[in-house]
């Protein structure tokens, strides 16, 4: 039994209430302490210069009363009588470092990539290729890891801070400015507890962890910062490396952003994560994004090629909440799950279509701009993960969505759920929550998946 179990045995034991109770009248000091501590901490973490972007902490996510049993039904037609929208954007998301928690937004811009900011980073392990009679191994390759193999990476969340010229702080010299702002990287690692000065100082990082998150189960974080879009400066003093990644079927080249994290907490973070090769930071090299074909329009219908950053395959995904609520009613009653829409990584989650109403969408007008509903969402277990926990629960929903979703006969093998969206127009856009979604086109006939 490590430390911090020992001292949570220790707490629920009734034996030791008594003992532990002749510190309760200096309880309210510690707590003021510990207060003034995080604040303080809080002030220092925040990069000069840049404000924190997302929903503010403290305000409830967007997606708190998805459970709502209104949700589910739907409404067939997108305006009532009035003319006003039935059919709304209720919650908007980015995942600037893939696979990991996402950021919410109240608004967000739309570029050529997709929503600003969303997954232009990714971590990759290096592992050895295998020749085609599986016997001689070549150089090794650096592959991205997500949630499929490393389901722990929903609980490594990010923060996004971007340059804020209104701040007192602010000055274009300031080194995040300077890099166009960067993200805050955290995971949870506790630390063990001894009598040593480090082993007295990681006891108090879990009590700070424990009181200002009211739970004895809380645990420590470790943190660390990336630039979001590195100056050359930046990149010939940290030695960044340019570098072929495998990311499904393709070989981008990308940056190799690695040297930014310090080594002790890349040592905890592949701990955590439970992974043994090597493992690194990639970030998409804005000069080389991917190409986006198979479903979606080409440069001669839009005028621009779509392109991506780390994501899988298309620019935009999203999920009607009135379908997440079909898949969840027929789910097996036993285990029980409550089936998170986070579980499904959109970037956009509409309510008011009846369920899978968003299967017959062709073209989307959101806030006065037309985006191309490519293809349905080919999916894999990955939904299964709990985006709150990191534990995987037992097939499901998987199993429930291959009973009823395989639809799509472009993907025959998997079921599809959501939508994979390209924008088609250039230039910046704007989605915010509550803008009204409206169908300009439906597709003919039915969405064909095409295959990577």
């Amino acid at each position: 039994m490590d430390g911090i179990q020992a001292l949570r045995a220790q707490l629920q034991n009734s034996s030791q209430w008594t003992k532990i109770s002749l510190f309760l009248p200096i309880l309210p000091v510690i707590y003021l302490l510990i207060s003034e501590f995080l604040t303080q901490q809080k002030e220092r973490e925040a990069p000069a210069g840049c404000r924190q972007l997302g929903i503010p902490q403290g305000l409830p996510s967007k997606l708190s009363d998805q459970y709502d049993k209104s949700y589910a039904e739907g409404t067939e037609e997108s305006k009532d009588e009035n003319g006003r929208g039935l059919w709304k954007i209720k919650a908007l998301f980015i995942y600037p470092l893939k696979s990991c928690y996402p950021v919410e937004l109240f608004e967000g811009e739309v570029i050529s990539t997709g929503m600003a900011c969303d997954r232009q980073f990714t971590f990759a392990q290096l592992v050895s290729k295998k020749e085609k009679d599986g016997n001689q191994s070549r150089d090794p390759q650096w592959s991205f890891i997500t949630q499929r193999e490393y389901p722990l990476l929903t609980r490594v969340k990010t923060e996004l801070w971007v340059p804020e010229p209104n701040l007192d702080t602010y000055s274009k010299d300031a080194e995040f400015v300077k890099n166009r702002g960067c993200i805050v990287v955290k995971f949870p690692f506790t630390p063990s507890v001894s009598f040593s000065p480090q082993g007295l100082k990681n006891f108090f990082d879990i009590l700070v962890a424990m009181i200002s998150s009211f739970s004895m189960y809380a645990e420590p974080e470790v943190s660390f910062r990336v630039p979001f879009n590195p100056t050359s400066e930046r990149y010939k003093e940290k030695g960044y490396t340019r570098e072929t990644m495998k990311i499904w079927n393709e070989y981008p080249e990308a940056l190799n952003v690695g040297s930014e994290i310090p080594p002790e907490a890349l040592s905890k973070l592949k701990h955590f994560l439970g992974v043994r090769n090597p493992l690194t930071l990639f970030r998409i090299d804005p000069q080389r994004y991917r190409e986006v074909h198979r479903a979606a329009p080409e440069k001669d219908v839009l005028g621009f090629q779509p392109v991506i950053g780390m994501a899988d395959a298309y620019p935009l995904h999203l999920v009607n909440l009135s379908s997440v609520h079909d898949l969840a009613s027929k789910l097996p009653s036993t285990p029980r799950i409550n089936l998170d829409a986070l579980r499904f990584r959109a970037n956009i989650y509409i309510t008011g279509p009846p369920a899978f109403e968003e299967d017959t969408f062709s073209i989307l007008r959101l806030n006065n701009r037309n985006y191309h509903v490519s293809c349905r969402t080919a999916r894999c277990k990955l939904p299964n993960v709990s985006s709150a926990t990191g534990f995987a629960d037992l097939n499901q929903p998987y199993v429930t969505m291959s009973k009823y979703r395989k639809v799509d006969k472009g993907s025959p093998k998997h079921p599809v759920f959501g939508l994979q969206m390209v924008p088609m127009e250039s230039g910046v856009g704007l989605l915010k929550v509550g803008d009204e979604v409206e169908v300009v086109e439906r597709v003919e006939g039915e969405h064909v998946y095409i295959p990577q």
